[in-house]
């Protein structure tokens, strides 16, 4: 494998230190916000030397719009009694030196075929592609990412691209970014810009990125805060609308907890400020997560549902004939809350409080509204749960329904409130607003945002398969444009393997 680092050209000549946002910090224990597209062999038969150069150096020319990329992705200094940003585990960017660690670059080739490992698209349009075998981490760099670990960022990048190269001649874009820099719409500003020049490059017309021109202004989100966040103490009355909001606050401290898992331990520990800081500080009310439904060492099955546009406008009648109110999404995340929570009964007691964890933009939650290219992870999760045994029993309609309405809370004054309450956190890493296990189904889209029309070549060829990647983890859905254009979606299944079983045989019966 050939490596390498690159940097914007010319490179900046004057450091810039900018700390991230408040929501950025609190994605710093997420997973590596990493897509991976794959294509057939370009025109010609095969990626040449010639076509590589050009990648490469579209992509430094495209670096020019996003320096902090290259940059040393770290923690803030902690000055006691400083502004915000100035807090424990505060996440900063500073580039523009020669200390910067650069963007990872390589090339490695497999000697496999792009036919052997994409989605058969015979399966798809039968509901269900199983991925297992689908070789994830072989097409993204597995070089460590700074603060991997919630201490350790020296030398290390935030953003690592690696270009594989197939037998077949086809070819492959796989990325790794850390989570406080870059969520998917972020890294899709990055990806258009970068498609839109090596096309030019190549002498397409269609020449010009999908979207507008990047904003890397973090502070420009934490001016939406309500009250005054770099005062001494949080103000109380912010509080109690902030914690009115449906949001989780399961605490990962809690290592003593029955069920945590040891793997976790290490970075926890990481998260949890100096004996000083914890003395003089009353922390902020928390609930123990259900530890013991998450197991990390059991089998978790991987693969794609396919939902048709016809499949997602008989859900959508479904849901409005209580409401007209919901949307295609809102039906489509019930039903499979609904389906996922029958599939896993044999493990789950009738009582035991399930809950739907999804993932929420903030960007035009704000007033004014940030724009669509606001770079960063302002990012929420918020939630609707009841015990199992109600949420197999409720219609499409009314958890749709309740989904919508949940989500229609997250008014301007309140997301205002909430960034009040964040901002004052001891530490961004210790609350989790979701969970996993068999409790949770935990839910991310990457939808409308253009995966399938990255073109680096400028032919209009659509990718072959765009895959969010994401750890094994149980419970974890990705919603995604389809690989088949039928105007449905792909859902990205991580399941426990018994409960995927489970699951597939009533699809097979009844898929809505």
């Amino acid at each position: 494998m050939a490596s390498e680092r690159l940097f914007p050209f010319p490179r900046a000549t004057k450091t810039t230190s900018t700390p991230l946002s408040i929501l950025d910090s609190t994605c710093a224990r997420f997973a590596d916000t990493a897509p991976i597209w794959i294509f057939d062999p370009p025109s010609n038969g095969a990626v040449d030397d010639v076509f590589l150069d050009r990648l490469k150096s579209s992509f430094i020319s495209t670096l020019n719009a996003f320096p902090q990329w290259a940059g040393q992705l770290h923690w803030a200094p902690l000055r006691p009694g400083g502004n915000h940003t100035e807090r424990f585990n505060r996440a900063m960017i500073t580039y523009g030196n020669d200390a910067d660690p650069g963007v990872g670059w390589g090339i490695i080739r497999h000697d496999i075929t792009v036919e052997s490992f994409v989605p058969d698209k015979a399966e798809l349009l039968n509901g269900f592609w199983a991925g297992d075998a689908f070789p994830q981490d072989a097409l993204l760099p597995q070089n460590k990412i700074a603060l991997y670990n919630l201490k350790d960022y020296e030398g290390l990048s935030c953003m690592l691209v690696q270009i594989n190269l197939f037998e077949c001649g086809g070819y492959a874009v796989g990325i790794r970014m850390a989570h406080p820099v870059a969520d998917a719409q972020s890294m899709m500003v990055f990806v258009h810009q970068w498609a839109a020049e090596c096309r030019g490059r190549l002498g397409a017309a269609n020449s010009s990125s999908l979207f507008n021109e990047p904003i890397f202004d973090p502070p420009q989100l934490d001016l939406h805060a309500a009250g005054d966040i770099d005062a001494d103490a949080a103000d109380e009355g912010i509080l109690v609308t902030a914690r009115a909001l449906p949001l989780n606050r399961f605490s990962w401290w809690d290592t003593d907890a029955p069920g945590y898992s040891s793997r976790l331990v290490e970075t926890t520990k990481n998260s949890i400020p100096p004996a000083d800081i914890l003395a003089s500080t009353t922390l902020s009310p928390s609930t123990t997560g259900p530890w013991s439904t998450w197991d990390l060492s059991k089998p978790v099955s991987f693969g794609l549902l396919h939902f048709t546009g016809q499949e997602l406008d008989k859900l959508k009648k479904l849901a409005r004939q209580e409401s007209t109110e919901t949307s295609r999404l809102d039906a489509l995340l019930s039903h499979l809350f609904q389906r996922i929570t029958k599939a896993r009964s044999p493990t789950q007691s009738p009582e035991g409080e399930t809950s739907l964890d999804v993932t929420m933009d903030v960007r035009r939650r704000v007033s004014p509204p940030l724009p669509e290219t606001f770079l960063g992870s302002p990012i929420l999760l918020t939630h609707i749960k009841s015990p199992a045994s109600v949420i197999r029993e409720a219609s499409i309609g009314s958890l749709a329904l309740r989904l919508r309405r949940t989500m229609q809370q997250f008014t301007p004054d309140k997301v205002a409130a909430h960034l009040h309450d964040a901002a004052f956190e001891v530490s961004p890493q210790r609350l989790w607003l979701g969970f996993q296990g068999s409790l949770h189904v935990l839910v991310t889209s990457w939808q409308r945002l253009r995966l399938y029309e990255v073109d680096f070549e400028g032919t209009g060829v659509r990718p072959r398969f765009v895959h969010g990647a994401m750890p094994k983890s149980d419970g974890l859905l990705v919603v995604l444009d389809p690989v088949v254009e039928d105007g449905g979606v792909d859902v990205a299944l991580h399941l426990d393997g018994e409960a995927t079983g489970r699951l597939l045989k009533e699809f097979r019966q009844s898929k809505i």
